[in-house]
C-alpha cells in the first residue's frame, strides 16, 4: 500500500496513521485467536457504521461537482451491496444486527453526518478518503486465509484498491486548506473504533 502511504495526507498525519491501521483486533485475526465476542461486536457495529455512512456519502455526492460524482456514486452503490453482504453474513452466523450503536460508533457516524452538511465538498472528499484508505491498508496487512479470509479479501481486493486510488486523485484534484485537519479527525475515529471492537 506504499502508493497510498506516501500520499501527503497520510504522511502529514504522523503517528495517527499507524494508530488507525493497527489494532489488537486485527492482530488477533492474523494470529488466529480472535474472540467470537469481538468479531460479533465488530460485525454489528461496522454494519451500523455503514448504514450511517450512506447518509454521509449521499449528501457528499449532492455537493460534489458532476465530473467527480461518478466515483462517489460507484462508492455508494458498493456500500449498498455491502449492507446486503453484512446482513447475509449475520444471518449465516446467527448474529443479531438490531443492536444499539456503541457510543464510539455513534460519535463517528455523527461526525460524518454533521460534516456532510457543514463542510465543503473538497473537505468531504478527504474525509471519505480517510475512512476508505485506512480500512484498505488495515485489512491489506493481513493474508486472506483462514476463517476470516472473506472479510480480509473484501477490503483488500483490486476493485477496492482502485476505488481508493480514485478518491486520492479527487483529493489532489480538489485541494482545500482544511483537508488535513479533517482527515486526521477520521483517523482518530478509526483508532477509537478498532479499540471498541476489542475492548467493548
Amino acid at each position: 500500500m506504499r502508493e497510498f502511504e506516501q500520499s501527503t495526507l497520510i504522511v502529514r498525519a504522523g503517528d495517527l496513521w499507524s494508530q488507525a491501521t493497527k489494532a489488537q483486533f486485527l492482530s488477533a485475526i492474523r494470529d488466529g485467536n480472535l474472540p467470537q465476542e469481538a468479531f460479533s461486536r465488530w460485525l454489528a457495529q461496522d454494519y451500523l457504521f455503514a448504514r450511517g455512512a450512506t447518509t454521509f456519502l449521499a449528501v457528499t455526492i449532492a455537493k460534489t461537482p458532476r465530473p467527480a460524482q461518478k466515483v462517489l456514486i460507484w462508492g455508494l452503490t458498493a456500500l449498498d451491496l455491502e449492507l446486503d453482504w453484512f446482513e447475509e453474513n449475520a444471518q449465516k452466523r446467527g448474529l443479531d444486527l438490531n443492536v444499539a450503536p456503541h457510543q464510539t460508533c455513534r460519535r463517528y457516524v455523527d461526525f460524518l453526518v454533521a460534516s456532510a452538511y457543514s463542510q465543503p465538498f473538497e473537505v468531504l472528499l478527504a474525509i471519505l478518503y480517510g475512512a476508505e484508505v485506512s480500512y484498505l491498508c488495515a485489512w491489506s496487512a493481513l493474508e486472506a486465509t483462514g476463517p476470516y479470509a472473506e472479510f480480509i479479501h473484501r477490503w483488500s481486493n483490486a476493485q477496492f484498491v482502485e476505488y481508493v486510488r480514485q478518491l486520492l486523485r479527487l483529493c489532489e484534484q480538489y485541494p482545500h486548506a482544511d483537508q488535513q485537519a479533517q482527515f486526521n479527525e477520521v483517523l482518530r475515529h478509526e483508532r477509537d473504533f478498532w479499540r471498541m471492537t476489542w475492548e467493548g
